[in-house]
């Protein structure tokens, strides 16, 4: 899921995994998804780069501040946690 507001309400009703988010997310935003991935539990996942890097790394051709994972297939919850800083809500 890609966007803030599709994560963040995602976010809200359990229904995702992990939340990897830009570096450069205005901090109001940055606390909200702190605040609701401590009831979910889910793992937040900052991204060392901009909001353009991430678009960037995950093949979109525009800006991604913020996207969910509903579900990480094959990719072992280490992997994950050793490509990036990461934090558990």
């Amino acid at each position: 899921v890609i966007g803030s507001k599709e994560t963040i309400k995602l976010l809200k009703l359990g229904k995702v995994k992990a939340v990897s988010y830009a570096s450069n997310i205005p901090k109001s935003l940055e606390d909200d998804l702190k605040y609701y991935s401590k009831f979910s539990n889910v793992m937040l996942i900052k991204y060392p780069g901009s909001n353009r890097e991430l678009g960037a790394a995950i093949g979109k051709p525009f800006s991604v501040l913020m996207m969910g994972v509903i579900d990480t297939g094959r990719v072992p919850p280490e992997v994950l946690q050793s490509f990036v800083t990461q934090e558990v809500g």
